[in-house]
């Protein structure tokens, strides 16, 4: 018997515990150096740590790692999502109809604009939409880290976050119902094209419903300690992905609904106002490392020319329409340009729905999976940057 075979294997085998400290705790100090010495977004240190050490880069977190991790992921997606969802004030939009109308045009004409411009550049036309519906969502996770590291409030940063809750709603349904098209572009049956993207959206809509009704159930029957209801929400958006996964429905668009019908079915206010703390900001930095972890760095020159074309179509989509309606939804032409540049950002979300695009459509990947990654790699960090930009010259900050 080996004297020594109390000691660890060498090189010792790190677990994926291990791995999420090192991440967390990197993204954490990068998080904090970027905000006290460039007076940036903690954002931008928590994407870089991820990058730096993913599989595309470093290395020292690889694919599987990745993988295991990915329950982290979907915590605090979920958690963005569900308070984004409860943050949807539909009465401001009967209020203001212009805003709904200023938000549908953006979206219509973002999607558009960069229709258009992969047809410019020899696009197939499932693929150029697929594209398309990737620029309409505007990533909640940077817009709402940004406004709550910054303490923002005000017109502009209510503006902001109702038209990217918007946003996330079109591209999430949209996603749904593109599945069908996907389903096409896979020469699947006609059956499945048309019954597919239906049972998403209606399986989706129903699961969120349910659970919403749940949740309300037991805050009424426990009362509105914030403690209880922070810890219940968790545990209903942990049970949100698992159930929408099992069902094979969009967890995305259930978990959004779950925070629009929360506030729907609360006639009578059980619901404090839900700030998740600083408990929940761990999940929310491993949401952004992990993020940058899935960045792709391979065949960039190649793609930069279609990237650059996306990032320029869908900033001018988004901008003109705010700025053409901005008289009427009531807020000057410079607030209204902020709220545009506000819209920036694409992230975690983007990311996600374009995973699920390639897993659904192969050949995808293959004709603009580079020019995508790119792009969102792109406003990713630039998006940060533009929300904070946006929210100190409003003067909300």
């Amino acid at each position: 018997m080996d004297p020594l075979h109390f000691l660890p294997a060498w090189p010792p085998a790190a677990t994926p515990l291990g791995w999420i400290a090192v991440l967390l705790l990197a993204a954490i100090v990068a998080g904090e150096s970027v905000r006290r010495y460039l007076r940036a977004s903690r954002v931008i240190g928590y994407l870089a740590v991820g990058a730096l050490l993913g599989p595309a880069a470093g290395g020292f977190i690889d694919n599987g790692t990745a993988g295991q991790l990915r329950i982290f992921v979907d915590i605090a997606v979920g958690m963005l999502l569900f308070e984004l969802g409860q943050r949807v004030d539909l009465s401001w939009l009967r209020r203001n109809p212009s805003l709904l109308a200023a938000s549908v045009l953006e979206a219509a004409l973002t999607f558009m604009l960069v229709y258009l411009a992969m047809g410019w550049f020899g696009i197939g036309p499932v693929t150029a939409a697929a594209a398309a519906l990737l620029a309409v969502a505007t990533s909640p996770a940077v817009v709402m880290t940004v406004i709550k590291d910054m303490r923002a409030q005000g017109q502009v940063t209510e503006r902001v976050m109702l038209f990217t809750a918007l946003n996330t709603a079109y591209a999430v349904t949209g996603l749904a119902l593109m599945v069908g098209l996907l389903d096409y572009e896979s020469e699947r049956p006609l059956t499945t094209m048309i019954l597919h993207p239906l049972y998403l959206v209606a399986g989706s809509a129903v699961l969120a419903g349910v659970l919403a009704i749940v949740m309300l159930s037991l805050l009424r029957l426990f009362g509105r300690r914030p403690a209880f209801q922070f810890s219940a929400t968790v545990a209903l958006v942990l049970l949100t992905v698992a159930a929408a996964t099992m069902l094979n429905l969009s967890v995305p668009l259930t978990l959004l609904l779950l925070g629009v019908f929360g506030r729907l079915f609360d006639y009578e206010r059980h619901f404090v106002s839900m700030k998740f703390g600083e408990t929940a900001m761990l999940f929310i930095v491993l949401l952004f490392a992990l993020a940058g972890a899935s960045l792709q760095f391979s065949g960039w020159m190649a793609a930069l020319p279609l990237a650059l074309v996306f990032v320029g179509a869908r900033l001018i989509g988004k901008a003109l329409p705010i700025l053409l309606l901005s008289n009427a939804s009531g807020l000057a032409l410079r607030k209204s340009s902020l709220v545009s540049l506000g819209l920036t950002p694409m992230s975690g979300l983007s990311l996600l729905m374009l995973h699920e695009m390639m897993r659904q459509s192969p050949s995808l990947a293959a004709e603009i999976g580079a020019a995508m990654f790119l792009a969102i790699t792109i406003l990713a960090f630039a998006g940060p940057l533009a929300v904070e930009l946006a929210l100190r010259r409003a003067g909300e900050a």
